[in-house]
């Protein structure tokens, strides 16, 4: 299993923040190499499934997203979800209120099946482009949210 931790202030009060990062609707506008959804069930909360595609090394594959929690705070609001597809595992974004801002820190694990590597690229190449999606994602989450 490999597992990866990214964090980026956000210069917009938490509720927007949050409020845009767990709309399952607004999901591919900001989260790097992820399709607009093909089906959607639900509103973001608990529960929630989503049909996408994921991009990885140009090859566009499917991706079911569901949301195991999504819990609102005063100071902090959670969002967790699994993914199936190239890659399946377990991710959790928590929004923190801090300094006038956001903190967002996304937390992702995840396994591949043996039958990618090899076919994709190796798990080293896989690694290095999920870290630098991760990283986009959170410096396009900032963009939107510091620009709305």
């Amino acid at each position: 299993m490999s597992s990866l931790r990214e964090s980026i202030f956000i210069n917009a009060p938490l509720g927007k923040v949050a409020g845009y990062g767990m709309d399952p609707k607004e999901w591919a506008h900001w989260y790097a190499h992820l399709s607009e959804p093909i089906k959607l069930t639900g509103d973001g909360e608990a529960g929630t499934v989503g049909e996408f595609k994921y991009t990885i090394l140009g090859v566009h594959l499917p991706m079911t997203v569901e949301v195991k929690e999504c819990s609102h705070g005063s100071d902090k609001h959670v969002w967790k979800g699994t993914f199936e597809g190239p890659l399946s595992g377990t991710q959790t974004f928590t929004y923190l209120d801090k300094d006038g801002g956001t903190e967002v820190v996304a937390d992702i694990e995840y396994d591949m099946p043996e039958n990618i590597i090899g076919k994709v690229a190796n798990l080293l190449v896989v690694e290095k482009i999920q870290e630098n999606a991760t990283i986009a994602t959170l410096k396009n989450l900032k963009a939107i949210c510091e620009s709305m």
